[in-house]
């Protein structure tokens, strides 16, 4: 019954078709800069005011658009090896995860059916993760044990999920083990997981009413919680998460995207800010690594077990074996190889080089590590510095420790490949400034320049709108 008193659209302002237009309807600008970026993207600060996916003229981008497809990890096929649920039913963190997740969520990632369902039932071709403009599409064809004999194709059914990203979509990051999963030990033994924050959780434990920069609260909370969905079995799971960052903050922006732009804001992750790229340069900072314990690699677990060699059933000249059949075999043997090579050369050494590394421990007792509220805001934690003392109405205080990703995150990788947000957009940040040596608020998009932070509002007219500002 709640659902019917709550009319999303009465507070919603929509662009029209041509989103750098701002003639075809009144535009109230856009601005980012109230809450933290937690993980790949900077939300409106008006996030009550989303565009609807289901309206899809009002959208800049095509929704039908396929700009991404994640390569699924071969290994997937094995989830029957994740059965500690059953053979550590007592353990009190399992009952955790029941509670967050759901019995039938933990029984279904043991599903069985896969390894003998992934090749020779279709499992590979018709599983997939797929990144559109407005939302993320999944399948997950799974086994219906009742139907099993009930005549063709009854025995198996489709999963296709859609999850539109006004509905539970604030972020996206790759994650290492899964908090909740490590502690009930059913962590997967395959491929890389991708974290859906589906709730604003990146920003200070206290009240905005004290507007204060307060320390920063990680993820940890809402790993082991339900505020975080997560998808399985993704063969590079670190760049999955960049391509659905960007597509969401373009939908944030109502920027107009196409699958050339993700191509290219790919390529500059890879070149500029990828770990795989640069594993020495680009190494992300963990907790305790000159004194962490080794990991072992598991490297011949994940290519004898997880990614077997799978023969053609028949031989080449056997009516049976059709040229679909073969390329589906040949394809898993392309997949495989290549998916070993990664593993061997990059997530053993450089992802699980370490227990640290392997937990996901980006800090000691900080932001992204394992315990949560405990970084706090400004470049070195000086109370005399100017972003120190922030006023209601400024920017979000950035970290104390920033590193690559926090300086790269998608809004920032939008703005160096393909230019400048549409005219009703600004994003409002603390930099640093060499000349000064003191943190001040930069303004992007609609209103550009350093400018100390009552500025802001002299420079807004009374209609909203933002006049032109004659030094950007």
């Amino acid at each position: 019954m709640g659902c019917c008193s709550s009319i999303p659209h009465s507070r919603r302002r929509y662009r029209y078709v041509d989103p750098a237009d701002l003639d075809e309807e009144i535009v109230p600008i856009r601005e980012f800069g109230n809450f933290r970026n937690g993980t790949t993207n900077l939300v409106p600060d008006d996030i009550d005011g989303l565009p609807s996916t289901d309206i899809l003229h009002r959208l800049a981008t095509n929704p039908g658009i396929l700009l991404y497809e994640a390569e699924l990890d071969q290994g997937r096929a094995f989830r029957c090896l994740r059965l500690w649920p059953f053979l550590l039913p007592l353990i009190p963190t399992c009952w955790a995860q029941v509670a967050s997740h759901g019995l039938s969520n933990i029984i279904s990632g043991c599903a069985c059916d896969e390894p003998f369902c992934w090749l020779r039932k279709e499992y590979s071709t018709r599983a997939y993760l797929k990144i559109y403009p407005n939302r993320i599409e999944t399948n997950n064809p799974s086994l219906r044990v009742p139907w099993g004999v009930c005549g063709c194709g009854s025995w198996n059914a489709d999963a296709v999920v859609a999850h539109p990203f006004d509905r539970g979509a604030f972020g996206f990051r790759s994650v290492r083990c899964c908090v909740a999963d490590l502690l009930c030990c059913t962590w997967p033994v395959y491929g890389g997981v991708l974290a859906r924050q589906r709730c604003p959780c990146n920003g200070p434990p206290w009240p905005r009413i004290l507007d204060c920069g307060g320390w920063w609260c990680d993820e940890w909370i809402c790993d082991i919680s339900f505020c975080s969905y997560r998808y399985f079995g993704i063969a590079d799971a670190e760049e999955t998460a960049f391509a659905a960052g960007i597509a969401l903050q373009a939908y944030f922006e109502n920027r107009r995207i196409t699958k050339e732009d993700m191509d290219k804001c790919i390529a500059y992750w890879r070149e500029n800010v990828s770990e795989m790229g640069d594993p020495i340069g680009r190494k992300r900072d963990v907790c305790c690594e000159p004194i962490a314990v080794p990991f072992p690699s598991c490297s011949f677990f994940y290519e004898y077990c997880c990614h077997v060699k799978r023969p053609l059933p028949y031989e080449k000249d056997d009516p049976r074996c059709t040229d679909e059949l073969a390329e589906v075999y040949d394809k898993y043997a392309q997949l495989r190889v290549k998916q070993i090579e990664r593993y061997k050369t990059y997530t053993a050494p450089v992802q699980k080089s370490t227990i640290c590394r392997a937990a996901g421990c980006r800090r000691i007792f900080g932001r992204r590590g394992l315990i949560f509220c405990t970084e706090g805001s400004c470049l070195d934690g000086n109370p005399h510095s100017t972003c120190f003392s922030k006023k209601s109405g400024d920017p979000a205080p950035p970290f104390t420790h920033r590193d690559i990703d926090d300086m790269n995150d998608a809004s920032v990788v939008l703005r160096k490949v393909l230019g400048d947000p549409p005219a009703n957009v600004r994003y409002r940040r603390w930099e640093w400034n060499e000349e000064t040596n003191e943190m001040e608020i930069v303004v992007h998009g609609a209103l550009s320049g350093r400018q100390q932070p009552s500025q802001l509002d002299d420079n807004k007219s009374q209609d909203g709108s933002v006049e032109d500002d004659k030094n950007a």
